[in-house]
């Protein structure tokens, strides 16, 4: 599964059946026998167990896990941390891979979280047969060479699920938006991916794409042969350069995809697949200006990095050209509103496109700041810009 660092193993339950043993008492110089009972913690009541398990996974889904490993009736008590269930995504855990290529020398892959810097060394199965295209919610984006398909991958459970080729993204798109015969997706072409889930139903995975000037948004459900096409004419109304959409972030079962002018579009499943208006962003940045989506600005969401489930996204406008300039909001996603973000004394840093850390964590890091691509990977090993 998944080892940490430095750490010691947790110790076992104790032994299937209660005992009495004998303890030194001394009072005075008369030494007594008083007898203490060893308790047998695998007899504990499964809802006693579910309410631990609970608390654990509320800290992190790495201390579920851990309590479903000390013994059978405690993993048959709790629920087995199912791939495409939200409550068990990795959310604040990291892969630190530099590029798609995962390390082959046997070597395991480094993750760290990002809100207490921690580490974990792990494992991944066959790296020579898959390349890594991003992460979802901590889920890792898998491309198996052989197979073209596109894998989600649990790195702290091995759950693994397959899902469809990606060359049957490419006439899907074109059948529905008319695209160019010349422009091509695959999985080189992953800007974000996530998921959108309603109720009981198993969500559905995200991928955004970009070719060029253009950009693509299909999704798919584990056990489907194709990528279903999501309708993105709603950004076609906007006035500005392409491509008007572009990335996209997955939040608590939801995908969102910033516009170039800052407005903030949802993915709707029913009843059909289509981008809609989730909030629009008035007025302009903090020099007073209107932004009109020129060829130098863009808009990339990003994770509030608080630990509430509705704690919403920061929006990082950075516009150009020579130096790079940042203005960042924040996104209310319960209240549906926009707002100008002040990132002082916040304890965050953003990394573009959509990594936020808690700058404290990690010493390396400059506090209440947003850096460029590139930058992440430099910082976490503790190197100098």
């Amino acid at each position: 599964m998944f080892r940490i660092t430095n750490n010691k193993r947790p110790r076992r339950a104790a032994a299937a059946n209660s005992r009495m043993r004998p303890v030194p008492v001394v009072s005075g110089d008369v030494v007594f026998q008083q007898e203490e009972e060893t308790r047998d913690w695998t007899q504990l009541l499964p809802d006693v167990v579910r309410k631990v398990a609970g608390d654990l996974l509320a800290v992190d889904v790495t201390e579920y896990i851990r309590l479903r490993a000390v013994c059978k009736p405690w993993r048959s008590s709790t629920a087995d941390p199912s791939i495409l269930n939200p409550k068990f995504f990795p959310r604040k855990w990291l892969l630190m891979v530099a590029g798609e290529k995962l390390r082959v020398d046997k070597s395991p892959e480094r993750f760290v979280n990002v809100v207490t810097g921690g580490e974990l060394k792990i494992h991944l199965p066959n790296p020579k047969e898959y390349t890594h295209h991003g992460n979802a919610e901590g889920l890792l984006i898998l491309h198996h060479s052989r197979t073209d398909t596109v894998c989600l991958l649990n790195p702290l459970t091995m759950a693994f699920v397959d899902l469809p080729a990606m060359a049957a993204v490419h006439d899907v798109d074109v059948a529905l938006r008319g695209l160019p015969p010349d422009v091509r997706f695959d999985e080189h072409n992953i800007e974000a991916a996530g998921f959108v889930v309603e109720g009981n139903i198993p969500a559905t995975v995200v991928l955004s794409l970009k070719s060029g000037m253009h950009t693509a948004i299909v999704c798919a459900k584990p056990g489907d042969v194709v990528w279903r096409a999501v309708d993105t004419s709603c950004a076609d109304e906007i006035e500005c350069e392409l491509p008007a959409i572009e990335g996209g972030l997955s939040l608590n079962g939801r995908f969102f995809v910033p516009t170039r002018v800052g407005d903030v579009l949802a993915l709707e499943l029913r009843p059909r697949s289509k981008l809609t208006l989730f909030v629009a962003r008035h007025g302009g940045g903090d020099d007073g200006e209107a932004h009109d989506g020129g060829l130098n600005e863009r808009y990339y969401l990003a994770p509030s990095g608080k630990d509430d489930a509705g704690a919403g996204m920061i929006m990082v406008r950075s516009w150009g050209p020579g130096y790079i300039y940042f203005d960042t909001f924040a996104v209310d996603v319960s209240n549906t509103s926009v707002s100008v973000h002040e990132m002082d004394g916040t304890d965050t840093t953003v990394f573009r496109p959509s990594i936020t850390v808690r700058s404290s964590a990690f010493p390396h890091v400059e506090a209440n700041t947003v850096y460029l691509e590139g930058c992440m990977d430099i910082l976490f090993h503790g190197d100098d810009i």
